[in-house]
């Protein structure tokens, strides 16, 4: 087996989910009938962008040193890089958008470059609809690490986006099922995070009580293996077989032969895999026979796993 080093220091970041779960009536001459529209905002990270770019993400960043100054400096720090990217501001009324507001704008883009101007919308944000969904750290191999929060917040209406072109290159409202299956055909790469926490959400049948499903007794740090040979890579999660429970924030790259790295379906599995080249191709979930502890841990929802038996 081969390791590489180890970045054993990481930042703190944190990131929204930002949903829209709507319920509208059509209507014709013969019936009526509810439909419901479940859509996540995106974004795709710019070419140059510094931590994977040119992949599609949700909204978020790092902790700023002043968002302590206004609250629980995880969730200010979501609502601040939410308007920060994407122009939408999370208010105690609702929510707001700089697009096609020229004084919310240049707001903004103090903001950008300067995070302790978001102190001057301290009387108007709100916090208080984000639901705490996940916890992830950067994989210990990586030379840039973050360990960062995950909230998810609903809302019922798209607003228009303002991107901040600086740090994004274009932007989607798209159903997390069809984010997942349009990743797997290679139309963009989606990281491992983003397709596990869309394909779980996009299984919650009523977005009504998401508080329900969040997985927050455990924070998630992958510790990656590569297949000997090949461009596979696997990114373990804990409670699988492969895991290793010390020191687990530590782990550094391991190599393995393809018989060890493979997915069984005769033991506890808890991973991700996708191909390195091209960057996150043909990502895969698999999840099952976990212990007890790790059920309780984390949503237990459909994976890949289906198609071992």
């Amino acid at each position: 087996m081969c390791i590489t080093k180890v970045t054993s220091n990481w930042r703190s970041a944190a990131s929204i989910i930002l949903g829209v779960s709507k319920c509208f009536v059509t209507s014709d001459c013969f019936f009526s009938a509810c439909k419901t529209t479940r859509r996540i905002l995106m974004l795709k990270r710019g070419e140059t962008a510094k931590f994977m770019p040119n992949t599609m993400v949700f909204p978020g960043g790092v902790v700023d040193k002043t968002d302590s100054k206004m609250g629980e400096e995880f969730r200010i720090a979501a609502v601040r890089e939410l308007f920060e990217e994407s122009g939408v501001l999370l208010t105690k009324n609702g929510w707001q958008t700089s697009a096609n507001n020229a004084e919310m704008t240049n707001l903004k883009s103090e903001i950008v470059n300067d995070a302790s101007k978001f102190q001057k919308l301290e009387t108007s944000i709100s916090v208080d609809k984000l639901i705490e969904w996940t916890t992830f750290v950067t994989p210990a191999n990586y030379p840039r690490r973050f360990l960062t929060k995950f909230y998810l917040v609903l809302i019922d209406e798209e607003p228009a986006i303002d991107l901040c072109t600086s740090e994004m290159s274009e932007y989607s409202w798209i159903d997390p099922k069809e984010c997942v299956d349009e990743a797997y055909t290679g139309k963009y790469a989606l990281p491992p995070p983003q397709v596990y926490e869309l394909t779980r959400l996009s299984q919650i049948k009523d977005w009504d009580y998401c508080e329900k499903y969040g997985n927050t007794k455990k924070p998630i740090c992958p510790q990656p293996i590569k297949t000997i040979g090949e461009k596979m890579i696997t990114n373990c999660f804990p409670g699988d077989h492969l895991y290793i429970n010390e020191n687990c924030f530590q782990q550094p790259l391991r190599h393995l032969s393809a018989d060890r790295a493979t997915v069984s379906p005769t033991l506890p599995t808890h991973r991700v895999t996708y191909f390195s080249e091209p960057l996150y191709g043909k990502v895969r979930v698999y999840q099952h026979l976990l212990k007890p502890a790790d059920i309780a841990a984390f949503h237990q929802f459909e994976t890949h796993s289906k198609d071992l038996l």
